[in-house]
């Protein structure tokens, strides 16, 4: 039995392959697998302060033909492994480190499911759920990856499962070039390690997506000079 209760789930491809799904810039496979590198370490150094056990299910370690068969595999995975209490994070949420891992540790512990949305109100960036709040084949087949799946899965929770979740404080995610370069340039509280890393791949944002042309410089307009009058013919000398 783990010697905790409650386990965060990080639930994320490897950089090597999240490139594949989220294009973050239009430079190739190496700055791509930089960027994903760079959300992949600083979600797992935030886990990491949160003082509970950490679950990582990546790559192999994911079963399953669908991402909700493979998010709900690696849940029962976790309560099968003897924890009681299961919080899901991805690699995409660059204010992961703001999170109160206490405080909603202590909701679920009072039997309340707790949900972290994202910014935009369509995703979540974190899922907390106890054993008997877990449905393997509702939560299998939820719209996962769609503009519906919080409202989805808030009805399932508190409709199916009779619990309504508790909601933590909205947060963005980075699903591509746009959100990467809101980041960057203008986040409220960057996480500054995150970004210096970025901005260090990216080798400035001016060049963070795809090539751009540089504008024409303006046309000079040209003067006309003004046209000496004709020579008039010369006399002959008298």
């Amino acid at each position: 039995m783990p010697e905790g209760r409650t386990a965060i789930l990080f639930f994320s491809h490897r950089p090597a392959r999240e490139w594949h799904n989220k294009r973050f810039v239009e430079a190739g496979y190496v700055k791509n697998r930089r960027v994903a590198a760079a959300f992949y370490e600083h979600t797992r150094k935030a886990v990491a302060k949160s003082a509970l056990p950490v679950l990582e299910a990546h790559g192999p370690q994911q079963r399953g033909d669908t991402f909700g068969a493979r998010l709900a595999n690696a849940f029962a995975d976790a309560f099968a492994a003897g924890y009681d209490r299961v919080i899901a994070v991805g690699s995409d949420c660059p204010t992961l480190h703001e999170v109160d891992w206490a405080a909603v540790e202590a909701r679920l512990a009072d039997g309340t499911p707790v949900l972290g949305p994202t910014a935009n109100g369509a995703g979540t960036y974190l899922i907390g759920l106890t054993r008997a709040q877990f449905d393997w084949a509702t939560f299998a087949t939820l719209p996962w990856q769609s503009p519906t799946l919080l409202a989805a899965l808030h009805h399932h929770l508190a409709s199916d499962i009779g619990t309504t979740p508790a909601l933590r404080p909205p947060r963005a995610d980075v699903n591509g070039h746009a959100d990467l370069v809101h980041l960057v340039r203008r986040a409220p509280a960057p996480p500054r390690g995150l970004v210096d890393r970025l901005r260090a791949v990216l080798g400035g944002i001016s060049t963070a997506g795809a090539p751009t042309t540089a504008p024409a410089p303006p046309r000079t307009a040209l003067r006309r000079r003004p046209r000496a009058p004709p020579a008039l013919p010369r006399s002959p000398c008298a």
